[in-house]
């Protein structure tokens, strides 16, 4: 009966959905048989509800929720909780485990443990100062992944010269006639422009057609469990939009991450910016507690005497950082955040941090690359080709400069 009412739901909204094109509409069908997704409640697996009751009650990380994104494998302990991961190429047992453990804090060694009887060559990414601590104790190499930008919801405000571009923000946004609302159901009119924005935003990025994937999880349009979505309208459409993901703390929702921040509209001022401080307000009259503006990758490195780590990998995320800006946009991610003035009551930055072997070290870190859907060897023969071309460029165009100025200055002469 389950199957037969998800078939029907299923060819009514492919008739109520006329205005959708095919592409659109495999792209929401497919979005809602996710794990995440409303539509899949009815029909969710055995599995799949207790990653989802686990989640709800020990998802306290600001990527918990990420766990469940397509994709992903897991070890499951049906007592103490699971962990998500992907293969990577350098051996059978060689995985990259997304964030910190789905479980109790006093659960996190056990369940690293067990999960290490079956998987004993992982790398961690994206963990907490608990679970770093508890992995460098077993021999791992821990090194600074970046740093994490959280507001304090209950104390944050736009007080202070050192805020004024976030009130200028939201100032000019009123007076440009922004309305932020928010969507309590994604129909299809918001799928189409959530679409539309996406891909423009996307051809204004550094990657082009491709995004960091894992550490962001990858674009939902349709409805999700506890997930909400906050747009900007401009002259009755949808112009940006921000998707928070839930941050679970026994059974309650504490917080939130600003997953996905898109607007394809051409303002001086940060459309995105002031979608977030709207839903700042709504979430601070709700009791919440903390917002996590995501993570910066590479920036602040300055690995210190607290783990044992490794100097190359420190070496090379401090490289990245100043000089590799081509295979990810990480010092305007990072200027972005520091809007929010973590220096000053009401913010602050988390260091967040990776774990690892040592052996093949750089082999390993160019598969978690790509697990991040970057591209270093490519990326980098793109950026050092368009730089030549640039060059080439710019000495014609002197050489031509010179050549129109040179029969000017011999009949001059004469």
């Amino acid at each position: 009966m389950m199957k037969e009412s998800r078939l029907s739901q299923t060819l009514r909204n492919r008739t109520l959905s006329t205005g959708l094109g095919k592409t659109l509409m495999s792209l929401k069908v497919s979005q809602e048989a996710l794990q995440t997704a409303v539509a899949a409640m009815p029909d969710r697996s055995h599995t799949a509800a207790f990653r989802i009751a686990k989640l709800q009650e020990h998802g306290r990380g600001s990527l918990a929720y990420s766990s469940l994104q397509s994709g992903m494998k897991y070890f499951m302990h049906e007592t103490l909780g699971y962990i998500a991961y992907v293969p990577l190429r350098d051996g059978p047992n060689s995985v990259c485990v997304l964030s910190d453990p789905i479980c109790s804090k006093q659960n996190t060694k056990a369940l690293l443990e067990a999960f290490m009887v079956v998987r004993n060559d992982p790398i961690f990414l994206h963990i907490d100062r608990d679970t770093a601590a508890i992995l460098n104790d077993k021999g791992f190499s821990v090194n600074e992944l970046g740093v994490e930008t959280i507001i304090d919801i209950q104390k944050f405000t736009l007080t202070g010269n050192k805020k004024q571009q976030l009130r200028s923000a939201r100032n000019h946004g009123k007076k440009d006639g922004l309305i932020i609302r928010e969507l309590q159901q994604v129909d299809d009119q918001a799928l189409k422009s959530f679409k539309k924005i996406s891909d423009d935003w996307r051809k204004e990025k550094v990657l082009n057609d491709s995004e960091m994937q894992f550490l962001v999880r990858p674009i939902v349009y349709v409805d999700e469990v506890d997930v909400r979505k906050f747009v900007a309208i401009k002259d009755g459409a949808i112009v940006g939009f921000v998707v928070f993901d839930p941050i679970y703390r026994d059974g309650q929702i504490v917080g939130y991450i600003a997953n996905h921040l898109r607007s394809n509209l051409d303002r001086s001022y940060s459309v995105v910016d002031c979608i977030i401080l709207d839903a700042l307000e709504i979430f601070k009259s709700e009791g919440k507690e903390s917002l996590s503006l995501g993570l910066c990758p590479m920036a602040k490195i300055d690995d210190g005497d607290h783990f044992k780590h490794d100097k190359l990998l420190k070496a090379h995320f401090r490289y990245a950082y100043e000089k590799a800006n081509y295979l990810y946009n990480f010092k305007n991610l990072h200027y972005h955040k520091s809007k929010y003035r973590p220096e000053l009551e009401g913010a602050r930055e988390e260091k967040v941090y990776c774990a690892m072997r040592t052996r093949f070290m750089l082999v390993r870190i160019y598969d978690v690359y790509r697990v991040l859907g970057l591209n270093p060897v490519g990326q980098t023969v793109k950026h050092i080709k368009a730089n030549l071309i640039s060059g080439v460029k710019q000495l014609f165009a002197k050489k031509a400069s010179g050549a129109q100025l040179k029969p000017k200055h011999e009949h001059k002469q004469k």
